[in-house]
């Protein structure tokens, strides 16, 4: 029945190799089914599909229970369908049943990503090549915001706050202005102002006549880079009452964004106090 390197027929003897061994390395789950149970021959065929799209990240090994009956009865394996996720040679997780192909993707999206990648990377001092491999997962799960978030994150510490202000930019606006996204996008947002000016590191304040509200947003970073919060907030505030529509929102998501600076306190009650109109 092998049909991929990393999808294969497990037997007893094989167990002990096939699937602890290997689970020490990486997540493997493990199939147990029956030739004779219908809903076995029915879900087997999605389990395959959804396996495949992670391309090796994680071991499908099918364990056939009529041959198999012993081991399959030591670890309890009560019901057909089974799936057995083990991980360091144990168990770790299990689904019992008929389940659809979007729901075994949910499953399984949760040990078939590059997250234990990332990290080794990242904690071996290699952020670059964590924030590459993020940015793989991400573009393999478009529609998980945190994936994103993750990428930024990493391409903010491996210094490239303009790349991770970028892939925070095409985000749709819902989750732009939400949670965490939102806060570190506004961050990024003044951060990339204050050193990007006009393709300039250190600009100085800008002096023109038209103070249209990207001006008031890049005099707002450059207030904040003097440490400056309530002239950055101000100065946000004046952005967010020229031109409300500008960046979708982008100034007042950023003054909020500021106030949860750290700051003498003071300081935070004035800042506060001037957004507190706005709230």
């Amino acid at each position: 029945m092998t049909v991929l390197p990393y999808i294969l027929d497990g037997t007893a003897e094989s167990f002990p190799r096939l699937v602890l061994e290997n689970s020490r390395r990486g997540p493997v789950v493990v199939n147990f089914w029956s030739p004779r149970a219908g809903p076995c021959l029915v879900v087997m065929p999605r389990l395959i599909r959804v396996a495949s799209e992670y391309g090796g990240r994680l071991l499908l090994v099918m364990i056939n229970t009529d041959e198999h009956g012993e081991l399959a009865r030591r670890l309890e394996v009560r019901a057909l369908p089974m799936l057995k996720v083990f991980r360091n040679g144990a168990v770790i997780d299990s689904l019992q049943g008929v389940e659809s192909e979007p729901a075994l993707r949910i499953f399984l999206s949760k040990y078939g990503s590059r997250s234990e990648d990332v990290l080794r990377a990242h904690e071996s001092g290699a952020t670059g090549e964590a924030a590459r491999l993020a940015a793989q997962e991400a573009l393999a799960r478009p529609k998980d915001p945190d994936s994103a978030l993750r990428v930024a994150k990493l391409l903010v510490l491996d210094g490239r706050p303009s790349e991770a202000f970028s892939l925070l930019d095409t985000l749709p606006l819902a989750l732009r202005a939400d949670g965490d996204i939102a806060t570190l996008h506004a961050h990024l947002a003044l951060l990339v102002a204050m050193v990007d000016e006009n393709g300039r590191e250190g600009a100085t304040q800008p002096n023109r006549s038209d103070q249209n509200a990207e001006a008031l947003f890049t005099a707002a970073a450059l207030a904040l880079r003097e440490d400056d919060y309530e002239g950055a907030c101000s100065k946000l505030l004046e952005s967010m009452r020229c031109d409300p529509r500008f960046r979708d929102g982008l100034a007042l998501r950023a003054a909020h964004a500021l106030a949860a600076l750290p700051m003498a306190g003071d300081v935070r009650a004035r800042v506060r106090a001037m957004l507190s109109p706005e709230i």
